[in-house]
């Protein structure tokens, strides 16, 4: 019998498969996030954040900016005027103490959003794991009450975007990138001080400061969403759908605010779910994820 986390991996794998991007690199966000118009500062925040290694984008609490400004204080510049390093400090003082940006805003986004292509896929799951994702509404256990009956049946959907960008801004005139190269391809010795605790491991090991980065944001507009299940569900288990459905279904568990969302279920207690965003306003449906010898290589 299928489980619902069983459900959700065939899903993300069809999903990243369809939207170009690969498994390793490829997250996907629970819940979808929405984005607020004409924030530069909530769009660069998730790029800001250093992501957690894990099967769903998760922000980890260490900030790309600060982490960087840190390293770039330890390290040592080279009396090269073109040394990079030198270079970066001189960057991070002009810079002084303005949040860090990156090279495309909010209206640049909607801007590229707008002209991005359309996007259409269909996914199935045969009646019949990764662990973390939730069930059929926010927040729900998946191997509980309604989620496992919904999995457990032949679940098929057709997802369909009217446009999907690839969003992959640049950090702004506070960062040198070639100061990040140098530091990570230099294991010991100059640029690093000696005796220092800020070292190549505790910043790009794999419990440093930053071992892998945001690189790009998959965002959509004009979601419309279509889910069947075989499954056939109790009056009570009708109900607490019913009563759910307004945090949001499965998969991308959009709220009232975001998405108008419809159940209907026949005769046999078989379920319908159609989902569709109530604006054109951007929303944030997976993220690439690269090492750092990936981002900074």
């Amino acid at each position: 019998m299928t489980s619902f986390d069983d459900l959700q991996a065939r899903f993300v794998a069809a999903e990243l498969a369809a939207l170009g991007r690969s498994s390793p690199t490829g997250r996907v966000l629970q819940p979808a996030l929405p984005l607020p118009a004409r924030d530069d500062q909530a769009l660069w925040s998730l790029f800001d954040a250093i992501p957690l290694d894990t099967p769903l984008y998760t922000a980890s609490g260490t900030e790309f900016f600060t982490a960087y400004s840190t390293l770039i204080g330890a390290l040592i510049a080279g009396t090269n005027p073109l040394d990079p390093i030198a270079a970066a400090k001189r960057r991070l003082a002009d810079w002084g103490t303005k949040p860090p940006a990156w090279s495309v805003g909010s209206a640049g986004l909607a801007k590229q959003l707008k002209a991005a292509p359309s996007l259409s896929f269909p996914f199935s799951s045969p009646e019949g794991p990764e662990s973390g994702f939730w069930g059929l509404w926010a927040g729900s256990a998946p191997a509980l009450g309604p989620s496992v009956q919904f999995a457990a049946g032949n679940v098929s959907a057709t997802l369909a975007f009217d446009h999907v960008l690839n969003f992959a801004p640049t950090p702004g005139d506070w960062y040198v990138s070639s100061a990040m190269s140098l530091a990570y391809n230099t294991r010991s010795g100059a640029p690093w001080p000696s005796g220092s605790t800020v070292t190549w491991d505790s910043t790009f090991g794999p419990n440093g400061t930053m071992p892998r980065f945001l690189a790009a944001l998959t965002v959509a507009s004009g979601l419309k969403v279509r889910v069947t299940s075989t499954a056939a569900f109790s009056a009570a288990d009708q109900a607490l759908i019913l009563l759910s459905a307004a945090a949001g279904l499965w998969p991308y568990y959009l709220d009232v605010a975001s998405a108008e969302t419809s159940v209907r279920f026949d005769a046999s207690g078989q379920i319908a779910i159609a989902t569709d965003n109530r604006s054109t306003a951007p929303i944030v449906i997976a993220a690439t994820i690269l090492s750092a010898g990936a981002f900074l290589t």
